[in-house]
């Protein structure tokens, strides 16, 4: 005769533990990756405009000093650059490829 319970060995009880296990991980992703808008606004932090922009932390100084790059200070040390701001600065400086015909 057959048992009708599960235990851990069972083939459903480990599907489930799978699939548990990827919903796990699928939120620590998620969790590392979140960044809170504030005021509708996603802000990005220098490590991340140098990455999105390919410069250095030294470059992104001197654009916060000439004032070519909008940021917020936050108690001084925090500086924070709000994403629209970056994207509508690419757009501005964007010079298209010349194509001689």
């Amino acid at each position: 005769m057959e048992s009708d319970y599960l235990t851990m060995e069972s083939e459903e009880v480990r599907e489930l533990l799978a699939m548990i296990d990827r919903a796990e991980e699928t939120l620590q992703l998620a969790a590392a990756n979140y960044q809170p808008l504030i005021g509708s606004e996603r802000y990005l932090t220098g490590e991340e405009v140098c990455e999105y922009l390919h410069i250095s932390p030294r470059t992104l100084q001197t654009l916060r000093d000439t004032r070519q790059i909008p940021f917020v200070a936050i108690s001084g040390r925090n500086i924070l650059y709000p994403e629209s701001a970056i994207r509508e600065m690419l757009t501005k400086n964007y010079k298209p490829t010349y194509h001689p015909q």
